[in-house]
């Protein structure tokens, strides 16, 4: 029995637009109302219309002098032995379902790969992925930061997440860190908090590029010298030094990656928000409970999937000679770990 294939004239038919109108909405546009944009969505969605990757390589192809290739796989790869070092984190697990979703909304499958596992080697999975017609790649974040791969990327268009990845030095996708702390503290000043301390694994620190500690203290250096909290950047942060800092330097609210703080804090008698405030640098994704910011992790894998399978329009394989940081927006949620603004001390 054979199967009905919606096209974008299917979804035109329905949306009252034109063909042309339903393609440039489809890749969302500018030029496109978000009317009409999400309109032509919905219709996609109810109509399960995927395009056909080959059509969109044989459209590069005939727009470019250089040849094309375009392949219905991608490859997710981490750099560990069964995947552990990203599935243990909700982010980075929704960096993958978002990149899943945007992978099947442009005609491709996302096929998890491990550079580790036993009996693989970098050769090795260089022939699986050829043999399997893959030629663009998302590398996972790093179990580690300041990490390396060894792994010949001359056939591949590749694409990783964050800057845990030191060498080689390829395109990236993350969201933009350091005007997220600019964002939180700012937030957290208009709230009527006048002594932020920002408390850290010196690891969580390190994985951000030291982008959150630059930008706490470019925020903080507006402040007069008696508001300036000093620093927790710990290389073993865990409930014992956060008390203690917090008991010796009394910040009116903590800012944080860590959502394990909250526990910590209220097991050892602190409230919050009633002594201290708190604010979190990454809330889990649906996770109400706290105040501060969520990096919509599933954008940033939908973000990374566009730009591999641009790079495989355009032919761009192997190391790049100059590195492209893409960087996203965070978005505020207020939660129940501040006080409001009538209640903050001034």
């Amino acid at each position: 029995m054979e199967t009905f294939r919606p096209t974008q004239k299917d979804i035109a038919r329905k949306a009252g637009v034109t063909q042309a109108t339903v393609s440039l909405a489809l890749r969302n546009h500018p030029s496109i109302r978000p009317e009409t944009a999400a309109l032509v969505h919905r219709i996609a969605d109810k109509l399960a219309y995927a395009p056909d990757p080959y059509l969109s390589g044989l459209s590069s192809y005939r727009s470019s002098k250089r040849a094309a290739t375009v392949n219905a796989t991608l490859a997710w790869i981490s750099n560990d032995t069964d995947g552990s070092s990203w599935k243990s984190s909700s982010v980075f697990s929704a960096y993958l379902a978002g990149a899943r979703e945007r992978a099947a909304r442009l005609g491709y499958r996302l096929e998890t790969h491990c550079l580790r596992q036993p009996g693989m080697t970098p050769a090795r999975l260089e022939r699986i992925l050829l043999t399997r017609n893959i030629s663009g790649i998302l590398l996972a974040p790093q179990p580690k930061s300041d990490s390396s791969i060894d792994f010949p990327f001359d056939s591949f268009s590749a694409v990783t997440f964050g800057y845990t990845l030191a060498s080689p030095r390829l395109h990236l996708v993350t969201w933009h860190q350091f005007r997220a702390m600019e964002t939180a503290f700012r937030k957290l000043l208009s709230l009527g908090y006048r002594r932020p301390g920002l408390a850290q694994a010196l690891e969580s620190d390190l994985r951000s590029d030291r982008n959150w500690s630059a930008a706490f203290l470019s925020e903080q250096l507006r402040l007069p010298a008696a508001q300036r909290v000093p620093q927790l950047i710990d290389a073993h942060f865990d409930a014992a030094s956060l008390v203690a800092w917090y008991h010796r330097h009394k910040p009116d609210v903590i800012v944080t990656i860590w959502a394990e703080a909250l526990g910590w804090l209220r097991d050892a008698g602190i409230s919050v928000p009633g002594d201290v405030g708190l604010a979190l640098l990454s809330i889990p994704d649906g996770d109400t409970r706290f105040s501060g910011l969520s990096e919509q992790p599933r954008i940033i894998g939908a973000k990374a999937v566009e730009l591999v399978v641009d790079m495989i329009h355009r032919s761009e394989r192997g190391i790049p000679e100059m590195q492209i940081c893409m960087l996203t927006e965070g978005r505020w949620h207020d939660g129940a770990t501040l006080r409001s603004p009538m209640v903050a001390t001034a």
